[in-house]
Order: structure tokens, then sequence, then C-alpha cells
């Protein structure tokens, strides 16, 4: 269950990657964003605390870099946005 969810996560976090570089911000979406992030980054951290498997390690770190890259990206964008 643990490589399905993280599976997601980065998939996912992909997907919004890439729309995010393709739109431009909007208020609409920028709530949802934060809030996916928020909780794909900390789910990640707490599953690679667990350390069950290599491999599960692994994908929750893979998941963690995807989702700080996105967090930057959301940064950056709001930061143009604004000013």
């Amino acid at each position: 269950m643990r490589k399905v969810i993280l599976f997601l996560f980065i998939i996912l976090n992909l997907i919004a990657i890439i729309t995010s570089l393709a739109q431009p911000l909007t208020v609409s979406n920028f709530s949802l964003r934060v809030m996916f992030v928020a909780l794909s980054f900390v789910l990640s951290i707490f599953f690679s605390l667990i350390r069950t498997s290599r491999f599960d390690t692994i994908l929750s770190m893979i998941s963690v870099i995807i989702a700080f890259i996105h967090i930057a990206i959301i940064a950056q964008s709001t930061y143009e946005y604004l000013y």
C-alpha cells in the first residue's frame, strides 16, 4: 500500500509540476497545489522514517525530492505573480 501511495505522489507531483510550468499561477489552483504538495512532502518524509525496505526508502526519497522541486516552483511562480 505504501508503494502505491508513493507512486501516486510521484506521478501527481510530476503532473502538477508540468502544469505549473505550462500555465501561469491562478488563485483557484494555488491553494489546492499548496495543500497537495504539503501533504505529499510530509507523508513522504514520514514514510522515509519508517524504513521498511530499501525500495520503499528510495521511493520516499524520490518523492521528497520531487515535492521539494514542486515547492520551489510554487514559490517562484508566487513571487513572479506578486511582484
